[in-house]
């Protein structure tokens, strides 16, 4: 059977809109709105590129959908919205299915885990009408349901709210995370988050149940007790502003852990625990969470936020057919350029190129040189994070590397740390990843000292990096270039972070990474075959 899994944003609250197909239990393509469209999070938007995107890579049409699937359970005459958008957009409707916002996350998780059978936690802002959910899952015995997480009581929001307080926009909560480390735990939340029952109560008072996204999330009580910790857009940060970054995270971490010890009191499956939604983004807290051995195995999906609801509705539509559910191969399900659709851009643009017969060699001779590229290949990924196809790509062992990739390229906050993508069999001799296999970079770990020097760009303030471990199967050309870097260096680690600038989407065609590298400061780039330089020679 063909099921569309669909994340629609019929409302200038939903965010992250996009398509995902599968086919006899397995995906086969999954495609964000914010690639195709440029609009990043794509607030309030209709996934129309998306879907037809995900249809061609699935080589099908609209007709031939079987069902559709999307959140959206608790919302008054859904299914006769969705119903209308698509007769209004494609002439033709198939047959509607809707799931549990926190179902569907859980879903992402766990079916695309390979898991026989695991404890199962949701934690986000909310979606229809809960911030999260506890159940156990198994292919055998199917999805139990074990415990809502009310809105009233979201981490998510939480943290949100700390973000608006510092000056940023929601969706920004990455940067309070990279910010924490600068600051001290001294700021006390007791009268916002207390714990009860080893899990946590928020004080509603404290929030405000806005109706837009432009609108904030602190109510005049928070804004009056932290007075001197809040911040304006473009105020410059101080040690206040960071030490209240730093108590979020702490306390952010100690509800996570509380609450995965609650989880598995209250499940039958003690070894294995699939973690999803926004709040599973947060890498800091996720390595104290791996490092705290609750759990003897943890998977978080590459698109772990409302991103993966694509995936876990197309799951959800499986599961409802009753059909044999196959594990996510690879995060690759994106749009891929055939070297002639490149060439007919790079042409159409004039630019300066030349092809090679091995573009991994040649980019890896770039970086030993210190030079930054633009690394353009294959299908695109999904999530958030760069995992190698569509990567800006640069040097850790250069000292200044990181302030050259904030200022010169990616013209962000000079505090944000940058992330290494390591070899797999490599990872534990430069990263203290206790034998976890870390594919998604969603997960921090700390750097081992005897090697922290060696990739000094790629280590953040406190030790500690985002880890990407590479292997043969799931990115062989990435996998080469890393090797080969190694042969020439001797270190099997390069940076690597999305390819876009600030506040825009990770670039997604020939075009989109054209734009990129002749409006920033890359040296060189590299998409399929063809080198392009800005040598007018």
């Amino acid at each position: 059977m063909k099921i569309l899994g669909l994340h629609a944003c019929f409302g200038s609250k939903n965010h992250s809109p996009g398509a995902a197909i599968s086919v006899n239990g397995k995906i086969v393509s999954c495609c964000e709105e914010e690639r195709y469209n440029r609009i990043k999070d794509s607030w309030g938007k209709l996934p129309n590129f998306s879907i037809r995107s995900a249809l061609k890579l699935a080589k099908i049409n609209i007709n031939q959908i079987d069902l559709v699937v999307s959140t959206g359970v608790t919302v008054k005459n859904f299914s006769k919205t969705i119903e209308k958008y698509f007769i209004e957009e494609f002439n033709y409707s198939p047959k509607i299915l809707l799931v549990h916002h926190q179902l569907s996350h859980i879903a992402s998780a766990f079916y695309s885990s390979g898991f026989k059978e695991a404890t199962c936690i949701s934690l986000d802002g909310f979606g229809d009408g809960k911030s999260g959910l506890i159940a156990d899952l198994s292919l055998k015995k199917g999805i139990q349901k074990i415990k809502f997480i009310d809105k009233k009581d979201s981490l998510g929001r939480f943290y949100t709210l700390i973000t608006e307080f510092l000056g940023y926009k929601t969706g920004d909560e990455y940067k309070v995370m990279g910010l924490a480390p600068y600051g001290k735990n001294n700021v006390d939340f007791s009268n916002v988050i207390n714990f009860q029952n080893s899990n946590w109560k928020m004080n509603s008072s404290y929030f405000i149940d806005r109706q837009s996204v432009y609108l904030n999330t602190y109510s005049k009580k928070f804004e009056k007790e932290f007075k001197k910790y809040k911040r304006s857009p473009n105020q410059k940060i101080n040690q206040f502003h960071k030490n209240l970054a730093a108590s979020a995270q702490a306390i952010l971490t100690k509800s996570l852990l509380r609450g995965f010890n609650y989880a598995k009191n209250l499940s039958k499956y003690k070894n294995k625990i699939c973690f999803a939604g926004g709040v599973a983004l947060n890498c800091s807290a996720v390595k104290e969470i791996i490092y705290s051995k609750i759990f003897k195995e943890i998977y978080i999906p590459p698109n772990a936020d409302d991103r993966g609801l694509i995936i876990g509705n197309a799951y959800l539509g499986s599961v409802y057919l009753k059909e044999k559910i196959k594990k996510l191969d690879n995060p690759f399900l994106g749009s891929s350029y055939t070297d002639k659709e490149i060439l007919v851009e790079l042409k159409n643009n004039n630019c300066k190129f030349y092809k090679t017969k091995n573009p991994s060699k040649v980019a890896a001779n770039f970086l030993a040189k210190g030079k930054i590229i633009g690394w353009h290949q294959g299908r695109s990924e999904i999530g958030a994070r760069a995992l190698g196809n569509r990567s800006i790509l640069a040097n850790p062992q250069i000292k200044d590397m990181k302030n050259i990739l904030n200022k010169k390229i990616k013209y962000r906050e000079e505090f944000r740390p940058f992330a290494p993508s390591v070899l797999e069999e490599e990872a534990e001799k430069y990263f203290e990843t206790l034998g976890h296999k870390i594919p998604f970079m969603n997960c921090i770990a700390n750097v081992k000292k005897n090697n922290a020097a060696k990739i000094k760009s790629a280590v953040h303030v406190d030790g500690s990096s985002r880890v990407h471990t590479v292997n043969k199967k799931f990115n062989f050309e990435f996998y080469k270039l890393i090797k080969y870097f190694k042969d020439i260096t001797g270190i099997p680690v390069v940076i690597n972070t999305s390819f876009n600038l600030k506040g825009q989407p990770i670039v997604e065609t020939p075009r989109d990474a054209l734009m990129t590298f002749f409006g920033s400061g890359l040296d060189y780039l590299i998409i399929g075959s063809f080198v392009i330089t800005k040598n007018k020679k």
